[in-house]
Parts: C-alpha cells; structure tokens; sequence
C-alpha cells in the first residue's frame, strides 16, 4: 500500500498542474476513437462497418500515437471543456485559479458556440465520427453523456457565481425531455443515449438524470425531478444481486467495467440527494459495495472489468473519485485508502502530463485530453476544494446531505 503523503495537497498540486498543461494546449488534442477522422487512410477502409471498428481499434490500441500519421488533427472536445469549466470552478473554490471568472467565461462561451441547438433545446456531441458495436454517428449528433458532462461544468460555474448558465442548462433539460427517445413500462423511463436510439444504456440514463437534477435545481423545475426519479427507478429494477449493472439491457451489452459503473452510481447519488428516497438508498448502496469490492485493487488501482484488472485507465481512476469522493462522500472517499496516493503515483507526471493507461509492465503515456487529463484534472479539482464542496451534492440541504452520509458510512462499515 502507497503511504499517505504529508505537508501540501498532492491533488491541489497535480491538478492544477493538469490545468495548466490543458490551458497551454488551448484544450486540444488527440483523443483514443479519433481514427474516423483520418485525411491520409485510404476511403475504402471507411466504407463497411467492420472496416470503421478495425480502423478506430487500430488506433487506439497502438501504444505510439498514430494520428500525425494518418492526418487526423489535435481538435477540442465538448466533454473536455465540460470538464474544464468544471474544474474551473473547483479549482476556483481551492483558491488555485487566478482570474477564474475569465477562465469560466471564455470556456462557457466556447461551449455555447459548440452546441447544438433546436426549438430551445441545447446539447453537445464528440468532435470525431462514432462507430461501436452499438452506434454509429458523425460529430455533428448530441449524445446524452457528453451533455450531462457540460451542464455539470455550468451548474458548478453557476453555483460559484462564474458564470450565468441557467438558461444553458434549461435547454441542456429540454433536449434530454422533448429530443431523446424513452423506453417506458411499470418500472420507469429510460431516456436514450442519441436522438432517434431508444436503446437502453444504463449510465446514460442516470447521466440524463443527473442532468435534470442539476437543472432543475437552478431552474426552479421541480417536474424535472419527478422524470429523474422516473429513470433512477427504471435502472435500479435492473440492478443485478451482486449490486452491479450490465452496460446495457441488449443481448450483447451485458459486460460491466469500472467507469461505466462509476458513471451510474454518480447519477444515482445524484438522484438520491435531490429526494433522499430510500428505495434508491438501498440500491446505491449496493452498487456502491459492489463498486468497491470489485473494481479497484489492493493499492487503490481502477480495475477495467471485475475479473480483469489490466489495463488500468485514466478515466476509470478519475470517475473512481468523482464518485466516491464527490457524487457520494461521507464514507465513501475512505472506502479505497490507496485511490489518490496510486494516481499521484502511476498516472500524472509533475508538468501535469497523464498517462492514458497503465498496463502489466508498462505505461502508456498518450495523451488523450477527453479521456484522461480533463475529467482526472476536475476530480483532482473536487478533492482539493473539499469532498462534497462543489459536486453533485452541492445543491442539497445540510439536513438532507447529513442523513446521506449516514447512510453511505452505515453501508460502507
């Protein structure tokens, strides 16, 4: 096991290491499913669905960065600025940021010309061509995770009164309402991962949400919580006994990984402290003890699957923060006790370099700003701000996040 490090904050340090590394770079960069946007591979590689899922795994798994070669230029992602002006706003409650409202507004203004916008909605999408087992988009498509990632850098900069994102968010809630399809029973709503796609992807309808429950907060929309809770519920009946969730309700989306599951339990948590509703305790709780004790290891390292630890990922220990230390809390930041000391060890260099994977005997140290350095760089943020301070919990009733708490420490003992 790591030792506990002394004297000043070791996430402080890293993240605003990151920060400025990501601010120096203008945000911008390479990201690991880019491959689609390669000017120099031959179209035919392009033309079938086998060839798109070859080409973009090709890519991503090479340990040296193949883009130069392939003509595919560093560009800024939606999710990244998310995760910035998040971290904008973390940093600037830790007292690490000067001139933070500047930072905040050049960020939220950035990320207003990006979205996508109808009929008063608003929402945001990857800057590459997506082709997965279970989508196939252009970049020009919103997709519900990267939106829920950007509301939650404008309720935070909201909050810290950096920038005025009330009417972003109320559009970002109107695309999740009145643009994505639902699948409704008995049981809830789940709201779909793209317009058009109802299929069921479990993280991203406890993002959507999570969404709604930022929104609604600043928004003063009560309704909005109802089809949050709508969605908790849908998920929570398809909780596993072990306390897990397959990625998806599909025949072939039944796998469960470390970030995915990390995704769910913060838009559960979410949920959670916006009703304080115990039915939904009960689950997070189970999906919390399952978290714990099958997906990081005995140093604190974010395991990829249950049953295989390599590779471990950057965003896998980013999300392991953002959950446990900030969506949940209480007991839960010392459920893992190496989690932070096997970061600051293993994943960021001084100049606030991250590595994208850490694999058995060997580092890849890409860099991916969407994938790895922004959200670690905004988890990193939360910690130094104070667990809880500026996460999801932050809009919560003292009352309501003690009870939380306890519960949470209750389920970790």
């Amino acid at each position: 096991m790591f030792e506990r490090r002394r004297g000043p904050s070791p996430a402080a340090t890293a993240c605003q290491a990151i920060w400025e590394r990501l601010n120096r770079h203008g945000f911008c960069g390479w990201d690991p499913y880019d491959a689609l946007n390669a000017s120099r591979l031959p179209p035919a590689l392009f033309s079938s669905p086998l060839g798109r899922r070859l080409t973009v795994q090709a890519v991503k798994r090479c340990p040296r960065p193949m883009q130069p070669l392939i003509g595919v230029a560093p560009e800024v992602d939606a999710c990244t600025l998310g995760h910035a002006l998040l971290g904008c706003a973390r940093l600037f409650c830790a007292g690490r940021l000067p001139n933070a409202a500047g930072h905040a507004t050049r960020l939220a203004r950035l990320l207003n010309d990006m979205a996508v916008s109808d009929a008063g909605t608003m929402a945001w999408g990857y800057h590459f061509p997506v082709h997965t087992r279970f989508f196939s988009y252009g970049p020009e498509t919103p997709n519900t995770v990267v939106t829920a990632f950007v509301a939650k850098g404008f309720a935070a900069a909201t909050r810290m009164g950096l920038v005025d994102g009330a009417e972003t968010l109320a559009g970002a809630a109107r695309f999740v309402l009145s643009r994505l399809p639902r699948v409704s029973n008995d049981t809830g709503q789940s709201f779909g991962y793209i317009p058009g796609d109802s299929t069921v992807v479990h993280h991203a309808n406890m993002l959507a949400a999570l969404l709604l429950c930022e929104a609604a907060d600043l928004c003063c929309e009560a309704a909005w919580i109802q089809d949050a809770v709508s969605s908790a519920r849908f998920t929570v009946a398809r909780q596993a006994a072990d306390g897990s969730w397959p990625y998806s309700g599909e025949p072939y989306g039944c796998w469960v990984d470390g970030f995915h599951t990390g995704f769910l339990l913060e838009g559960l948590a979410r949920v959670v402290t916006a009703t304080s509703d115990p039915q939904l305790q009960a689950s997070l709780r189970r999906g919390l003890r399952f978290y714990v004790s099958q997906l990081f290891g005995p140093n604190g390292e974010p395991k990829f699957y249950p049953h295989r630890a390599y590779p471990l990922d950057a965003l896998s220990a980013a999300q392991g923060i953002e959950t446990l230390w900030l969506a949940i809390g209480g007991g839960a930041e010392r459920a893992i006790p190496g989690q932070l000391d096997w970061i600051h060890a293993c994943l960021v260099r001084p100049d606030g370099r991250v590595a994208y994977q850490v694999h058995r005997g060997w580092t890849d140290w890409r860099e991916f700003p969407r994938w790895a350095s922004a959200p670690l760089m905004s988890a990193l943020a939360g910690v130094a701000a104070g667990p809880g301070e500026l996460g999801a919990a932050a809009a919560c009733d003292g009352g309501r996040r003690r009870r939380r708490d306890d519960h949470m420490r209750r389920g970790l003992d």
